[in-house]
């Protein structure tokens, strides 16, 4: 039997005009009903859960869910310190000279990125719904992670904002990106990394998530912050990085152009495992693998701070 399809509200245009289509949770496998918006090209669920079921489960389950365990292991750190200088380097080529100093880190997880931001200059801190993620950080790095949410954010707080495979969590993203601006202070910036629902680069079995609300493509998410943000620098060979810059008045959203629709409509329609292996990589990841793999087993017995000093030492990144 096929599904029902829900009822369908584009979060970003507001329109319901869609596509849907039954696709499988990369996690449990479980049947998932993903639409398309057709007036903007938004990949979104079709069904939202209510805000008090993502409450719920974002403090309590989703870490366990997605990485098996209530702290970081030590595969885990590894791959966030190497994410990090990567993400550090991205905002190094980027940001104003002289720089912004105050860095808040939202969804931290286990404070990685915060505490390797900290050895690159900046005066980080994060914010993390996840309890034994957020305690892990405060003992481990003797970073400033808060157990809090975006909405318990002072005014004009931070001059850099980071997000980091936060956004396409967030159930009302047109209201997230103006607290964000709240947040900001006068012409301050804010990096936003999703998955890109473009990339050529992931897997078939590895795209679809029931913790994941939207599949932005850098059209749709440089339109999402649109009325509050301009971008700066775009990055979407993999994921997609953005780094935006605070406007100092709102605008109207710019939707994307109908170029930019056909794109995402052709470039989606590509998508699959001929792709994947021949252009996205695919038929090297095995060994990509295995030699992460690898360098993993050696990490027994060392602590997390260990692993992100040996990661940020190695990593040639500009200080200042």
């Amino acid at each position: 039997m096929v599904p029902a399809v829900p009822p369908f509200s584009c979060r970003l245009c507001g329109s319901r005009e869609h596509r849907p289509a039954v696709r499988k949770d990369s996690k449990s496998g479980e049947a998932l009903t993903i639409s398309r918006c057709l007036v903007c090209s938004l990949v979104q669920q079709t069904a939202m859960p209510t805000d008090e079921e993502l409450r719920i489960y974002y403090s309590h389950n989703y870490r366990t869910d997605y990485k098996k365990t209530y702290e970081p292991l030590p595969k885990h750190v590894r791959r966030a310190g190497l994410t990090a200088i990567d993400r550090l380097r991205f905002l190094s080529a980027h940001l104003p000279t002289p720089r912004p100093r105050t860095l808040l880190d939202i969804g931290a997880g286990g404070g990685e990125f915060v505490y390797m931001a900290e050895r690159a200059g900046f005066d980080a801190r994060g914010i993390e719904p996840n309890e034994g993620y957020s305690s892990f950080a405060k003992s481990e790095y003797g970073v400033d992670i808060s157990t809090m949410g975006l909405s318990d954010l002072p005014r004009a707080s931070a001059d850099l904002v980071t997000m980091f495979h936060v956004f396409e969590h967030l159930a009302h993203p047109q209201s997230a990106i103006e607290r964000i601006a709240d947040v900001l202070s006068p012409g301050g910036h804010l990096m936003i990394e999703v998955p890109n629902i473009l990339q050529k680069d992931a897997s078939p079995h590895n795209i679809y998530f029931k913790a994941h609300l939207f599949y932005f493509s850098r059209h749709t998410l440089t339109a999402a912050a649109s009325r509050w943000f301009e971008p700066v620098a775009v990055e979407d060979a993999g994921n997609l990085k953005v780094l935006f810059r605070r406007r100092d008045v709102a605008v109207n959203i710019a939707l994307p152009a109908p170029d930019a629709i056909s794109d995402t409509e052709r470039r989606l329609s590509a998508k699959g495992w001929t792709e994947y292996l021949t252009q996205g990589g695919g038929l090297i990841k095995p060994f990509l693998k295995l030699r992460n793999a690898v360098a993993e087993s050696r990490l027994s017995g060392k602590r997390a701070k260990t692993i992100l000093d040996g990661i940020f030492e190695s990593g040639g990144l500009p200080l200042s």
